[in-house]
């Protein structure tokens, strides 16, 4: 039975009591919330974040004003050392570098970093395909490449005037994996929403 036809009814019902002499129609049948409350919102919020990221989120949420997405998972392969997460916010963005070794400098120890600026937009030749990703996002993605040195495989993408970047190593052994596994982690970060 459809709401309208219930309504329908019970308006008949209650006119003909009135009619009859009853003194208070019969309303109670809407006794019930109609939208109760949206508890799925606030599940979908308390994704949590990469356990790699918890220790130095509040640190960066106190130096920056722009949402932080942060992946729920870093899906790194092939490692089981500690890795050493630093950070540091502005007002306008944020870098959380991952590496090997604490206050790392070079490319031996460095794992890569994720990144955030807003009005931010992708550099010359900084990516070489497209992909999508969630809430028809459009991505941006460039594979491992070596020349005379190597750039880590990176994916990009813009969200509500902020321009994401996700750098890593150790990501997947194929430009397919990589794509794949740093679209995965964009995805998980767009998800979950600002932390």
């Amino acid at each position: 039975m459809t709401i309208v036809a219930l309504f329908q009814s019970t308006f008949l019902l209650s006119s003909l009591m009135v009619f009859w002499g009853y003194s208070q129609p019969m309303l109670k049948a809407f006794n019930y919330p109609i939208n109760p409350p949206n508890n799925v919102l606030v599940a979908q919020n308390s994704t949590p974040v990469a356990v790699e990221f918890q220790e130095i989120l509040p640190k960066i949420k106190e130096q920056t004003q722009i949402p932080i997405l942060l992946p729920s998972k870093l899906l790194i392969t092939g490692t089981d050392r500690k890795i050493y997460v630093e950070g540091k916010g502005t007002s306008n963005g944020y870098e959380i570098t991952l590496a090997f070794e604490p206050n790392c400098t070079g490319n031996a120890c460095s794992i890569g970093y994720i990144s955030a600026e807003k009005g931010g937009k992708s550099l010359e030749d900084e990516f070489s395909r497209e992909l999508s990703l969630v809430q028809n996002i459009k991505g941006y993605f460039r594979p491992l490449t070596c020349a005379a040195s190597c750039a880590l495989p990176i994916i990009g993408w813009e969200y509500k005037g902020v321009f994401y970047r996700i750098s890593l190593k150790g990501v997947g052994q194929s430009p397919e994996i990589e794509g794949d596994t740093l679209a995965k982690m964009a995805n998980s970060a767009i998800e979950a929403g600002a932390r």
